[in-house]
This record gives C-alpha cells, structure tokens and sequence, in this order.
C-alpha cells in the first residue's frame, strides 16, 4: 500500500485528506477521510462527540481507462446532550451523497457519456459493476439539472417539426412514432412528444405557455397534413384557435424535391414493367440510369448527358419518364432563385406541366400535392427557414435508438434525446501539430 500524498491534486476533492492508493490487479482502490476538526449537532448546536468510524465504499470516474474505488472512512458523531432529540449521524460531504453507490463525479460522468453517445447505461454498470437501475437512476437525478424545460427555455423565432420511429410495428403492437420540436435557429431540441398526428400536436401545445408559443413566427415541417392541421385550424373538439394560427408555415426544400424525386422513380418502375414484364436488372436501359434520373441537370457531365438520353431512347417509348423527368425539373428550378415572385411563378409552371392532358399519373399526384402546400413552399423565400437542423436532430436520435438497441420506454426514450439535444459542445484541448510547416525537399 502506497502513500496517497502525492494523489491529492488528482483526486481533486480539497475537503477530503487520501490515506493510500493502491493497484488490486483490476482497479484503483483510493482510501480517504475528512481532516478531523469540531462539528456541531444540528438540533442543539453543542458540540459533538466522535463515536466511531465506518468504511463506506463508493464508485468514481475512471481515470487513465482505469475504473476507480473509492472507500471512505467516515465518521459518526453522537450529540452529548441527553435532552437533544438528535442521538447520532454520520457525516456528509459533496463526494457522494447518503446512500449513493456512485460518487457525484462517477454520475457527472456518466451522463456525459450518455450524453455524447459514447456508451450506454449497460455498458456503464458493467464497468462499474453495479446494476443497470443504479446507473440509470443517477443519470436521471443529473439529468434533471441539466435539461431546460420546454417552456423555461428562450422562445425561439423558428420551430421545426419532424417525427422518427421508435418502435417498429410488430405482432399485436402498432408502430411508434416520436415528433421532435427542434430550435431551427440554433439546432437545439426543445422537446420530443410521442405521435405525429394533428391531436399530438395539440396536445403539446396545450402544454405549452402561452407567452412562449407567442414569440414563434415561423414553423418549417414537411408536407404532413397532420402537422398542418394543428397548427393553422381550430380543435374541432373545442373550437379553439391554434396557437401558431398566426405563424408562418414553411414546408421544407428538401422534402419538396424528395415528392418529385419519388414521382421520376415511380414512373421508370412503372414503365420498366409494362416494357419489360419484370423489375429492373442489371443492363437495362431504365435501370442503368436511375441515378442519373435523381441528379441535378446542372451537375450532369457530358457523359452523363450521353448515357441519359441513351436509357431514355432505348427504355421509354411513350416518353412517360422523361416527362415526369422534366417536372422533377421544373420543380427544383422553384430553389435557384431567391426572388419570391419569381418562385412562384416557377412553381405554377411545374404545376401547369404536371396537370397537361398528357401528363403521366405521377405527374398528377405531384401536381395534387404542390397546389396544396402551394403557399408553405414558397414561404421558404420569404422566411430562409429550413428542417435541415430538424433532420440533423432526427439522425441524432437515430444513433441514440440505434446505440440503445432499441427502446420501449418512451420517457427514457425522451430523457436521452434531450440529453443529447440539448447537451453544449465539449472543448477539447488544442493538439500541437507533428508537422508544424511543409517539409523542404532535399536533392
């Protein structure tokens, strides 16, 4: 057993004296007390009396990659006082408050992992060798002082809502679905409700201050009727005005280019089996180009132009997918301009070549769509809003369902999506480069 003297500045918990460190073969065992000195009884004040001492063991914040013990010699007082209603205690200190398995530091530090999606409450039980409720409920009490409420948080100018699944649908069990309302200014996720329908919505709301959903001006989702719905129309059970009834609604660039992207794509699968009687292989003319379908006119190279309109000649004799083709277009020539007016009027003119007599039955349904959300997407000139941090938020909680293995707890669920959501970049230590200038060539 070695002498802790020199460990104090890395122990870093001044109140506290280090008797020894010592390596078991598996951990760092370090053995501690507090500097003796008076203490006061709480009830009468008078000064107490040492009565004995109890070693009490405690897991803290690994260092080096090593896991650390902590075992705390603590001592107990007895008031001397015989009409004090207070007979005995035993001491406290910030390093683990009473009846805690994990030091205030290993918590800190689970939740960080947690946070950064570094490790899961399993993997952490298992290295501390404690239970999973041990670990999760520690995390839950650090969590609690790290998260803002929704309503207690700076009302944003922009919300954006978007939903991700939760829970597969399986045998005698629906799908699950989770909306997360995300900060588009900053990115930040503000809270995450379970469903996506219009009544789920409304419900949030009605959670909400008042004050807070007032200081919205803008709400960017994608074309989801349900989304819509809650927001701009009255509870048909109530009659009450929404809310964001005076918001703007902005539908999303990216998931107005996907609905046309998804209408080029359902016209060559159409036309591929009425031509060929079987779906695409390897070698066909529709086939070999669905790529370049989806690509951006203005990126397509020489040969990329050539190998186009070979696969259009040889696989789409009536021209159905060329058509929808051009009004794929049409609609992502609505985003190379910032002129409002000038995207509306482009997007007219896709929607008036998606309605012609001869427009394909992907046409229509696109067409159908655009007119509808018509005035939300040309919002997105007028306000600059986007879901891109909306769909940054998602692929989070992606990586979070996906580091989790999946959840059925909704509120964990909850708990680690906001912990992540709302957690502040870490810094890190600046790293002195290898090769601070080019090397000079020598002959």
């Amino acid at each position: 057993m070695g002498d802790g003297s020199g460990t104090a500045l890395w122990f870093s918990a001044p109140e506290f004296e280090i008797l020894a460190v010592h390596d078991d073969g598996h951990e760092l065992v370090v053995e501690v007390e507090t500097p003796a000195g008076p203490v006061g009884c709480s009830g009468c004040g008078v000064r107490a009396r040492a009565k004995d001492r109890r070693w009490v063991t405690l897991r803290d914040a690994p260092t080096a990659e090593r896991s650390v013990l902590v075992r705390w010699r603590k001592r107990v007082f007895a008031c001397p006082e015989p009409a004090c209603g207070v007979r005995t205690w035993t001491e406290q200190a910030s390093l683990g408050e009473p009846r805690r398995v994990l030091t205030a530091r290993a918590a800190r530090w689970a939740t960080d992992q947690i946070a950064a999606i570094e490790a899961t409450p399993v993997s952490i039980a298992r290295r501390f060798g404690v239970s999973w409720s041990t670990v999760w409920a520690a995390i839950a009490r650090q969590a609690a002082g790290w998260i803002t409420a929704p309503g207690e948080a700076a009302p944003p100018s922009m919300l954006g809502f978007d939903e991700t699944v939760m829970a597969s649908a399986r045998r005698r069990r629906r799908r699950r679905l989770v909306t997360a309302v995300v900060d588009v200014a900053t990115g930040r996720t503000i809270d995450v409700f379970e469903g996506r329908d219009a009544a789920d919505l409304r419900a949030w709301l009605t959670c909400m201050p008042a004050g807070w959903l007032a200081e919205v001006q803008v709400v960017s989702v994608d074309p989801h009727e349900g989304y819509r719905s809650a927001l701009v129309r009255p509870d048909p059970r109530t009659g009450q005005a929404s809310p964001l009834a005076d918001a703007t609604v902005v539908v999303d660039p990216f998931h107005t280019v996907r609905l046309a992207n998804q209408a080029v794509t359902r016209a060559r699968q159409r036309v591929q089996q009425a031509t060929l009687e079987h779906r695409g292989w390897k070698g066909d003319p529709l086939y070999d180009i669905r790529k370049l379908l989806l690509l951006g006119a203005e990126r397509v190279d020489e040969t990329g132009w050539a190998r186009l309109w070979a696969g259009l000649r040889d696989g789409d004799p009536d021209d159905a997918v060329t058509d929808t083709w051009v009004a794929k277009e049409k609609v992502r020539d609505v985003y190379l301009t910032e002129d409002a007016d000038e995207a509306a009027a482009r997007l007219d003119e896709a929607i008036a070549w998606c309605t012609a007599p001869e427009a394909t039955p992907e046409q229509r349904t696109l067409a159908k769509t655009l007119r509808r959300w018509r005035a939300e997407i040309v919002a997105h000139h007028t306000t600059g809003a986007s879901n891109g941090p909306v769909e940054a938020a998602n692929l989070t909680i992606k990586q979070i369902k996906r580091s989790g293995r999946g959840f059925r707890n909704f509120e964990n669920y909850r708990l680690r999506i906001l912990l992540t959501g709302q957690r502040s970049l870490r810094e890190t230590r600046p790293v002195t480069s290898i090769r601070p200038r080019r090397p000079r060539l020598v002959a």
